[in-house]
């Protein structure tokens, strides 16, 4: 079971990765374009430890959270993983379908 939970994160947050890299570069060329003002993609109180109007320090945060867990395998680091991997998922989702 842990290995396979493992392998879905892994996929997860690959995915997510590919996404945030093109949703950044939408970014970047908003900001250019001056349409992207915004501090933060999430809010303070979102779970996550980083605080920027790019995705990949969120990014960064969940695969650093990924290896965490997968030394710790602890219970409560797993569930705060997946509930930022499902709020990254939902944002970059609704970011896509705002800028197709």
């Amino acid at each position: 079971m842990t290995a396979d939970l493992n392998q879905k994160l892994i996929d997860n947050i690959s995915i997510i990765l590919k996404k945030s890299l093109a949703a950044d570069a939408t970014l970047a060329d908003l900001r250019d374009k001056e349409k992207a003002g915004f501090i933060a993609i999430f809010k303070a109180d979102a779970g996550f430890e980083a605080s920027a109007n790019t995705f990949q320090p969120y990014v960064e945060e969940v695969a650093d959270e990924l290896m965490s867990w997968q030394k710790s395998q602890n219970q409560q680091s797993l569930i705060s993983l997946v509930k930022k991997i499902e709020q990254l998922f939902v944002v970059l989702a609704k970011f896509e379908e705002s800028h197709r």
